[in-house]
């Protein structure tokens, strides 16, 4: 039987290390927007972490589970075991929060906004993914527990709606749109397979010269706002 729910992530997070290279792209893409005091929310085992935290003077990780900050404490020094909807730890306000593929997970997206709004400090800039492209909805999406995937209108209406400026907002990706659709519309796996992602390191290279398509869709949304 296939894993799902946080099982399922679990293991989908050890699959997505294999990806090293295309975290490296996306931390490249957005280390601009990434300074100062730093959270990354859901940070999972570190993968985007490990390349994002270089421009962070300090880089704090969190997650919900506890299996998942055990594995990040052997990495970072500030870990939380964090649910967003619940007072952070301490009370610390940060320049950058970060969030990854976690906002559609939760049903209440608007209020995920509200958290992440006080996590920040005025002027401090949120970097947030998420996963795009409603038609991709299919049995990955169902085993990881999303209730939806995006577009940059609906994303962006989230965002700006919890009183955030939005600055960028942009698909990315193009190329994962084929791997995704064709292992949860057409084979209906639960499970994003390991040599999948291995080999996908070799194409990212064209995720360089992919944004005139990914001006209209890409398989994740990636957005930058700033508290104001």
């Amino acid at each position: 039987m296939e894993p799902t729910g946080q099982e399922a992530i679990l293991k989908s997070l050890e699959t997505l290390s294999h990806a090293a290279d295309y975290y490296r792209w996306l931390a490249e893409r957005v280390r601009p927007y990434i300074h100062g005091k730093a959270l990354e929310i859901g940070a999972g085992i570190g993968n985007f972490a490990q390349f994002a935290k270089e421009t962070a003077s300090e880089y704090h990780v969190s997650d919900v589970d506890p299996r998942l900050t055990e594995k990040l404490s052997q990495q970072f020094d500030h870990v939380y075991c964090w649910d967003i909807f619940t007072p952070f730890p301490d009370g610390s306000l940060y320049d950058t929060v970060v969030i990854l593929n976690v906002v559609e997970h939760l049903e209440d997206d608007r209020a995920a906004m509200d958290s992440l709004n006080a996590r920040l400090k005025t002027g401090g800039n949120l970097v947030l993914m998420v996963p795009a492209m409603q038609f991709l909805y299919g049995t990955l999406d169902r085993s990881f527990g999303h209730y939806r995937r995006y577009t940059k209108d609906s994303i962006s209406n989230v965002i700006t709606s919890a009183g955030f400026k939005l600055l960028k907002c942009e698909y990315v990706n193009v190329i994962g749109m084929f791997g995704w659709f064709v292992y949860g519309k057409i084979f209906k796996k639960q499970d994003l397979p390991s040599q999948l992602c291995s080999r996908f390191n070799l194409v990212v290279p064209l995720l360089k010269i992919e944004r005139p398509i990914a001006h209209f869709m890409g398989l994740s949304v990636v957005a930058i706002a700033r508290k104001t």
